[in-house]
């Protein structure tokens, strides 16, 4: 490789002749506007509006907004939407869709079938409609802590933040003496930025299994992360380790593994806490003091649950693992 980066020459300090004279400040001109968007987009209740602004840059051909548009149908309901400049000729129609398009290099900019895509991403979660604009300063944070797909809307490069699920904390069965449930382990974490293309689909597979492995996938890229295992369920005063922290990663930039969940039989059994996120929950001796009390649940994402505790006959369950998720900024 050589020379790929051209000049784009200044105009001449002297006059030249007609026919040539005013080219190389056309080509400049042309270079400075090209991809360009200074359009505005107005969040609302409902509704969001593109508002007079301009210029944008189609094809090669600055157009602006004449008039305000107005967008309060949302066929496909919740979920992400772009605007994109239907039509041909002196005049352009405004249109929202959720089907993302192309970026074409040469023009700067995003495409669909010939029609420029305007460098907004409007959120519509069935209440209120957020747009935003699509660059560095302004990332839009999705996250998913659910089976099903994410589907890319412009060509950029994204983190991907994804947390196994917390184990659960362990039960307390007492017959005599006391009983304390141990803690549940933490999930791990992986963290990667990725170029990918607009239209790119990835499928989020989670488990809720002491120690399974949820995945994000694209077909072709395959995630894994491990969710956090279970407390040990104890009886009496018997003594056990806590869960352990998930320690699975594959296909990240960095890897966080997950961390043991307490245990110190009598004085505290609490959920791990994640590196990110979340807080392991409470056992049931700090919750309850001297009373029969379950396990705390993890908060956030990827902590464990706390340890039940039992100091006369029966069973103290222990608190829920925090959630696995996917957090995407982009």
């Amino acid at each position: 490789m050589a020379n790929e980066a051209a000049i784009i020459n200044n105009p001449t300090s002297t006059p030249a002749a007609v026919s040539t004279g005013y080219q190389r400040q056309n080509t400049k001109a042309e270079a400075q506007q090209n991809g360009i968007d200074l359009t505005y987009v107005e969040s609302g209740i409902g509704e969001c509006v593109l508002k007079i602004s301009g210029p944008v840059d189609v094809n090669g051909v600055l157009y602006s907004i004449a008039s305000d548009v107005t967008f309060s149908t949302f066929a496909g309901g919740a979920g992400n939407y772009i605007i994109y400049l239907a039509g041909s000729g002196d005049n352009l129609t405004p249109t929202i869709t959720q089907t993302p398009g192309d970026f074409d290099a040469s023009k700067n900019a995003h495409y669909t079938t010939g029609q420029r895509i305007l460098n907004w991403l409007i959120t519509y979660d069935g209440t209120n409609a957020v747009a935003k604009k699509i660059d560095e300063e302004s990332a839009e944070k999705t996250v998913i802590t659910a089976n099903g797909t994410w589907t890319a809307m412009f060509t950029k490069v994204y983190e991907f933040i994804c947390i196994g699920k917390g184990g659960n904390g362990g039960s307390a069965t007492y017959a005599s003496g006391y009983a304390m449930g141990t803690g549940g382990g933490s999930g791990a974490i992986g963290i990667i930025r990725k170029y990918i293309e607009a239209g790119d689909v990835w499928t989020a597979t989670f488990s809720a299994a002491s120690g399974g492995n949820c995945t994000f996938d694209d077909g072709v890229t395959t995630l894994t992360f491990q969710n956090g295992y279970d407390g040990v369920n104890t009886t009496n005063t018997q003594f056990a380790q806590g869960g352990a922290g998930g320690m699975t990663l594959t296909g990240f930039d960095q890897d966080l593994t997950g961390q043991r969940g307490f245990s110190n039989a009598g004085i505290t059994s609490h959920g791990a806490d994640p590196c990110l996120y979340g807080v392991g929950g409470a056992d049931g001796k700090n919750i309850g003091g001297t009373a029969n009390t379950a396990g705390g649940a993890g908060s956030g994402y990827g902590s464990g649950g706390g340890g039940g505790y039992r100091i006369s006959g029966g069973t103290s369950g222990g608190g829920a693992g925090a959630t696995a998720a996917i957090i995407i900024t982009g």
